[in-house]
C-alpha cells in the first residue's frame, strides 16, 4: 500500500488539472455542435497549457 502524502503544489495542481478538464469538455461540446476547426484548435490549445502549467517539474 502507498502511503499517501501531501504537498503544497497539491492545490495548485488538481485546480490546473480540473481547468484543463472544464477546456477538453468545451472541446468535446465544440466538435458535437461542428464549430470550426479554427475554434476547436484554440480550446484544444487551451487545455494544453492547462495541462502543462499543473506539471510541477514546470514551475
Amino acid at each position: 500500500m502507498i502511503a499517501s502524502h501531501s504537498h503544497s503544489s497539491h492545490p495548485k495542481i488538481s485546480a490546473r488539472l480540473n481547468r484543463a478538464k472544464g477546456h477538453r469538455a468545451s472541446v468535446i461540446a465544440m466538435i458535437e455542435d461542428s464549430r470550426s476547426c479554427a475554434e476547436i484548435a484554440q480550446q484544444l490549445h487551451a487545455v494544453e497549457k492547462a495541462v502543462t502549467q499543473a506539471d510541477p517539474r514546470s514551475h
